[in-house]
């Protein structure tokens, strides 16, 4: 019969690194799985998520101009406000 050699130190630490080491390589499947299905399905379905990122970027440009407008305008009053003698 074989003899039975107790569990070193060494033992000890690689479980529960083993163990973190399978949940991570889990996880990454998992995400990898995900992200294969949403692109698949993106596809079958033909959408066009280069007029979504398009359509941000306009609105993003636009509110910039915006912005740049009504701090010059607001600038403007301030310094005519200011001017103004009573």
């Amino acid at each position: 019969m074989p003899r039975l050699r107790r569990a070193g130190p060494r033992a000890a630490i690689r479980r529960p690194v083993a163990a973190a080491t399978a949940m991570v390589l889990g996880l990454l499947t998992l995400a990898y799985a995900r992200l294969h299905a949403w692109e698949t399905r993106a596809r079958e379905e033909d959408r066009d998520g280069g007029y979504s990122t398009e359509t941000v970027i306009v609105t993003a440009l636009l509110v910039v101009l915006t912005l740049a407008v009504i701090g010059i305008i607001g600038r403007a009053l301030i310094d005519k406000a200011n001017s103004i003698d009573l």
